[in-house]
């Protein structure tokens, strides 16, 4: 099927149902500039589709694609804000790594690797049950309360093997880049 000529288009995109998207765009997502944005990304993906099909409800097709656009543009919105949040609380911690490691590079590697073999020489110092809780917790995302159903110990018990794995850990990390007299 051929592009729509513009005339074809007015039967199926006009001035009311432009409004009654940015209406709701407005509603949902609370940014004008944001609205107006994808108002206009709903008209550019509506008129991409009616080149090929018809449709039989124009204004369905239209809010279902404002539907999509306007979840995903939360989403990308709220990973957007996590990872600026994640961002600052990184930084202010460890100001002090983000200074002495370089972002990249095969230094940054070999220096990564060789902390993770210290953490999985540490763990295997570890007691079983303290080596398991940690690696509940760490590695396969399980609460505390989850963690302590599995072991069949008290959720305090587990605060304490989960400390004392952690401690056990730093302390084998600091140990190695203490230098050396």
């Amino acid at each position: 099927m051929t592009a729509p000529s513009p005339t074809d288009m007015a039967l199926y995109w006009n001035e009311a149902l432009s409004d009654d998207l940015l209406s709701f765009f407005t509603g949902r997502i609370k940014c004008q500039e944001a609205a107006a944005d994808l108002t206009q990304e709903t008209f550019l993906r509506f008129q991409q589709f009616i080149q090929t099909t018809p449709p039989n409800n124009a204004r369905a097709l239209a809010f279902c694609i404002a539907v999509n656009l306007a979840t995903d543009y939360q989403r990308k919105m709220k990973v957007r804000q996590k990872v600026m949040v994640d961002g600052e609380a990184g930084a202010s911690r460890r100001p002090s790594d983000a200074q002495t490691l370089p972002d990249t590079g095969p230094e940054r590697i070999v220096m990564a690797r060789q902390q993770l073999q210290l953490v999985y020489t540490a763990l295997e110092e570890l007691p079983v049950d303290c080596r398991n809780a940690f690696i509940m917790h760490s590695i396969e995302g399980l609460t505390q309360t989850q963690i302590a159903a599995r072991l069949e110990v008290s959720q305090v018990k587990v605060y304490r093997l989960l400390i004392k794995a952690m401690s056990h850990c730093q302390l084998r990390l600091n140990a190695q880049n203490e230098p050396r007299t």
